[in-house]
C-alpha cells in the first residue's frame, strides 16, 4: 500500500480537527485526497466482475453507481468515531447496486456472498441491515472487500452496497433531509421528529417488502402505523417540506455521455447543479478538480461529489439527494396514505 495505516490514521486525525492553521493540515489533506483517489480504479475492477457475475446468473440491477466519499463526510465520520481511525473507514470508495424488488435483492446477496472475485477477498462478514435494520431505520446490505495487488493499491478496501429501489428511496430522502436540516440524520443526529419520521417510514417500507422491521415497531398494527405517520406528518409538514424541493434544482447544462466520471457541483442557496463530464482517460484531472472544488466550498451552502455512472438517467436515479429530489419517496408515502384511508384509518 502506498501509505502505512499509521500514516493514514495520522492524516485523518489532523483533518478531523478541521484546524486549517495547523502547519500539517495541508499536507494531511493532500495525503487523504491522494489515498482516497486510489480507491476509484479498485472500484472499477470490482464492479466489472460483479456486473458480469450477475449477468451470468440473470440477475438484473435497476442501476448501478460508484463514488468516492466526500471530504466533509470523511471528516464527520472521523469526528463521530475517533477511535476508528481513517484506515478503519471501509467506505472511502463505494459501489452501489439497486434492484427493483426484494426477491431480486436476496438472489443478488446469495450470488455475491458465494462468489470469488479475482484479486479480492471479503474483509468482513456481510452487514445485512435488511434482516436487522439499523436504529435509524437504515436498510441495505453491505459487503467489504480487500484488494490484493503488487502496486500501490494493494490492501485497499472498498464497500459494495446492494438495496431495493424502496430502500434507496428512503436512504436518499434521508440525505436530502440532511442537506435541508444541516444535520446527520443517518447517524442519528438531529431533530428528534425528523429522526422518528424516517425510522417509522423505514418500518412501513420494510412491512411492504415483508421484511423485518425495527424492534420499536414490532407490535405495531396497520392502524398504529397509519395514525402515527399521520400525526408526525401533520405536526411537522415533512412531506410538504420535501415536496417543495422537487424539481427545484436546475442543471446548467444538459449532458449526453457514455461512461467516465461526472463532477456534480450543487449550490443549495441558488438551487442549481452544475455537471461536468470527464472521460475514462481524464480520471486524474477529475480527481484534481474534485479536490480543489472541495477545498473552496462552505458545507451549509454547497456540495461537490465525483461519481461514476453510465449515463445522465442513472446519475439522477442514483443520486437524487444531490438534486434535492425526493419525488419517488413522496409518491410511495402518498400511496401509503391512500391505503390508510381505504382501511378507514
Amino acid at each position: 500500500m502506498k501509505y502505512s495505516r499509521k500514516k493514514i490514521d495520522k492524516a485523518g486525525h489532523i483533518i478531523a480537527a478541521k484546524n486549517a492553521e495547523n502547519l500539517d493540515y495541508a499536507e494531511a489533506l493532500a495525503i487523504v485526497d491522494d489515498w482516497r483517489k486510489l480507491h476509484l480504479p479498485v472500484l472499477e475492477i470490482l464492479m466489472t466482475q460483479v456486473l458480469s457475475l450477475l449477468d451470468k446468473n440473470n440477475i438484473k440491477p435497476a442501476f448501478s453507481s460508484q463514488r468516492l466519499k466526500r471530504m466533509d463526510s470523511i471528516q464527520g465520520k472521523l469526528q463521530r468515531t475517533p477511535d476508528m481511525g481513517l484506515g478503519g473507514v471501509q467506505d472511502i470508495g463505494g459501489a452501489r447496486l439497486v434492484f427493483d424488488d426484494i426477491s431480486t435483492l436476496l438472489k443478488a446477496k446469495e450470488c455475491i456472498s458465494m462468489a470469488e472475485f479475482d484479486g479480492f477477498s471479503f474483509d468482513h462478514d456481510v452487514y445485512d441491515y435488511v434482516a436487522s435494520p439499523k436504529k435509524s431505520g437504515y436498510r441495505s446490505i453491505h459487503f467489504v472487500l480487500k484488494y490484493h495487488s503488487e502496486d500501490d493499491k494493494d490492501g485497499m478496501r472498498v464497500e459494495l452496497q446492494i438495496r431495493t429501489k424502496l430502500q434507496h428511496d428512503w436512504a436518499t430522502a434521508v440525505e436530502t433531509a440532511e442537506l435541508i436540516s444541516q444535520s446527520s440524520l443517518k447517524a442519528g443526529i438531529g431533530d428528534e421528529n425528523w429522526l422518528e419520521f424516517f425510522k417509522l417510514v423505514s418500518a412501513i417500507f420494510a412491512k411492504r417488502e415483508m421484511m423485518p422491521v425495527h424492534a420499536d415497531y414490532a407490535y405495531f398494527s396497520d392502524e398504529n402505523y397509519c395514525k402515527r405517520y399521520s400525526h408526525l406528518n401533520e405536526e411537522n409538514k415533512f412531506i410538504d417540506n420535501l415536496q417543495a424541493l422537487v424539481g427545484a434544482v436546475k442543471t446548467r447544462e444538459n449532458l449526453s455521455f457514455s461512461g467516465g466520471y461526472v463532477l456534480i457541483f450543487i449550490n443549495y442557496v441558488e438551487k442549481k447543479a452544475n455537471l461536468k463530464h470527464f472521460t475514462q482517460t481524464e480520471k486524474d484531472l477529475a480527481n484534481a478538480i474534485y479536490a480543489k472544488a472541495e477545498s473552496g466550498i462552505k458545507r451549509e451552502e454547497a456540495a461537490v461529489v465525483l461519481v461514476a455512472v453510465s449515463d445522465v438517467r442513472e446519475l439522477r436515479e442514483a443520486y437524487p439527494s444531490y438534486f434535492l429530489n425526493a419525488k419517488e419517496f413522496i409518491d410511495e408515502l402518498y400511496d401509503f396514505q391512500t391505503q390508510c384511508k381505504k382501511k378507514g384509518f
